[in-house]
C-alpha cells in the first residue's frame, strides 16, 4: 500500500477507533497516559505493516489484538524491573471507582471468554469481527455473549430484590419508631 493509501485509512480508523481502544487499554493499564501512548503505539504499528505491504482484512480486530499483546509486553517489562505499589494504583483510578468496583463484581462472574466477547461487542465490533478476533465461530460468539446477559440480568434481578428487602426493613424500623 502505498505512503497516501495507509495514511488515509489509519486516520479515518484513529478517528472512529482511538477512544474505544484507550478505553479497552484501560482495562489492564493503571493509568490513562500509558492506556493512550499504548493505543498510539498500536496505530503506529498498523501504518507500518500497512506500507510493509500486509494485507489487514479487519483493521479494527488486528489493532485490537496487536494492542492486547502490546499491553501484555508492557505490563510484563513494567513488572520484569519494578514492582507495583498498589497505593499508587489506587490513586490512579477515578473518584467514581464505587461505581467501577459494581462493575468489576459484576464481571467477575462470568467467565473469561464471555467477559471478552461482552466488552468487545460494547465497543461496538460486530459479530463477525469478534469471531475472526478470537478466532471462534460467529455461533459461539452468541452463544457467548447470552450467555453473559443472563448472568448479568439474574445478578441485577438478585441485587433488585436485596435492596427491595433492604428498603422494606428500613420502612418496618421507621414505622415501628
Amino acid at each position: 500500500m502505498n505512503e497516501v493509501d495507509a495514511t488515509n485509512l489509519v486516520t479515518a480508523l484513529f478517528d472512529r477507533w482511538y477512544t474505544s481502544l484507550v478505553r479497552y487499554a484501560l482495562r489492564s493499564t493503571p493509568t490513562y497516559e500509558l492506556a493512550e501512548d499504548l493505543a498510539q503505539e498500536v496505530f503506529m504499528k498498523l501504518y507500518q505493516a500497512l506500507r510493509s505491504g500486509k494485507s489487514i482484512e479487519h483493521p479494527k480486530a488486528w489493532t485490537l489484538c496487536v494492542l492486547r499483546r502490546t499491553i501484555s509486553r508492557q505490563l510484563q517489562n513494567r513488572f520484569d524491573y519494578e514492582q507495583l505499589d498498589e497505593l499508587e494504583l489506587v490513586q490512579s483510578w477515578p473518584q467514581d471507582a464505587v461505581g467501577l468496583s459494581a462493575i468489576q463484581d459484576l464481571l467477575r462472574l462470568l467467565s473469561p471468554r464471555e467477559e471478552e466477547v461482552l466488552l468487545l461487542r460494547l465497543e461496538p465490533m460486530k459479530y463477525q469481527e469478534i469471531a475472526d478476533h478470537l478466532g471462534i465461530s460467529m455461533n459461539s460468539v452468541k452463544t457467548l455473549l447470552t450467555r453473559a446477559l443472563r448472568k448479568l440480568q439474574k445478578a441485577a434481578a438478585q441485587q433488585a430484590v436485596k435492596v427491595n428487602v433492604k428498603a422494606n426493613e428500613e420502612k418496618s424500623l421507621d414505622r415501628a419508631s
